[in-house]
């Protein structure tokens, strides 16, 4: 699977990509969902959107980065061999907008133009408690994994069962290593269980952020915020100081960003919900709304 596809709308066109990085199972699938995002009734004219999915699926042979700031270089890096300049816009579900700041920060700095980014539910990571113990991130990890899983529709789930009681160590997590390195190309079979690999990296990415990897600097871009208005149920594992951290940033309807050009925009869902047929209409809408003003 390339990790960078098209979505929709014409690369042709003269209008400033959108490009929508992956959430925390590391699939930018969900996107596909998505409705028209231009208003254009010349489809040459529409504009072009790509998804940019975590390169785990892509190669066998690839590693998983160790802070967001090396996954931003990595994804700037990809995009800029197929959009070599810009101008972008930028956007992304839950970890996938953590990524795109710090993406917008590495493009702005190389004096390339970020007309927009578009956090979807996504959260400031900065100040998050970490993880009283292996224990609880490996519970968390589990329990975000069976939740994406549950619902990929990808081949091999019941093969495999999402009751696999074997936990990565971090090192494994962090190490491809699956399948027969002489041949790259990674199975369709393989995905689900490099999706529980790259959910336990993006949970210690995640944490470390929390402790103060993560930074973001001011950037120049307007940002726009669709922010869900329910909470979901958070799993019995976590330590009663994340729920409350994760309480505290939901109460916020800048979900904890700093930056002056922020709008946030209030969408009546639950986080997990958002590409599911009863939600997304909403989402294309808002989306494409924001877009239309961008350019």
């Amino acid at each position: 699977m390339d990790s960078f596809f098209h979505i929709q709308g014409a690369p042709a066109a003269p209008l400033a990509p959108f490009i929508l990085i992956h959430a925390v199972s590391g699939f930018a699938l969900p996107y596909l969902s998505l409705g028209p995002l231009s208003s254009s009734a010349d489809p040459q004219h529409a504009r072009p959107v790509y998804g940019l999915s975590c390169p785990i699926y892509e190669s066998r042979s690839y590693h998983l980065p160790t802070s967001f700031t090396a996954v931003a270089r990595e994804y700037v890096n990809r995009i800029r061999e197929e959009i070599p300049h810009g101008p972008y816009i930028l956007g992304g579900w839950s970890m996938g907008g953590m990524i795109a700041i710090k993406m917008v920060e590495i493009l702005e700095k190389e004096g390339e133009e970020v007309l927009g980014v578009l956090l979807i539910d996504s959260t400031n990571p900065e100040g998050y408690p970490a993880f009283n113990d292996t224990r609880e991130r490996d519970e968390v990890a589990e329990w975000t994994y069976k939740a994406y899983a549950g619902r990929s529709g990808l081949p091999g789930l019941e093969e495999m069962g999402c009751e696999e009681a074997r936990v990565l160590s971090k090192e494994e997590d962090r190490d491809s290593g699956l399948g027969d390195e002489d041949d790259d190309e990674v199975d369709v079979m393989e995905y689900l269980p490099r999706m529980r690999k790259h959910i336990y990296n993006s949970l210690d990415l995640i944490a470390w952020a929390g402790e103060g990897g993560y930074m973001p600097n001011d950037i120049k871009s307007p940002v726009t915020l669709l922010k869900c208005t329910e909470l979901a149920t958070l799993p019995e594992a976590m330590s009663p100081g994340r729920k409350n951290a994760i309480q505290h940033r939901f109460q916020d309807e800048r979900a904890g960003w700093t930056m002056e050009k922020l709008q946030s925009i209030p969408v009546d869902a639950q986080h997990d919900d958002l590409f599911d047929s009863q939600h997304v209409g909403k989402v294309t809408s808002i989306l494409r709304g924001v877009l239309e003003v961008i350019n």
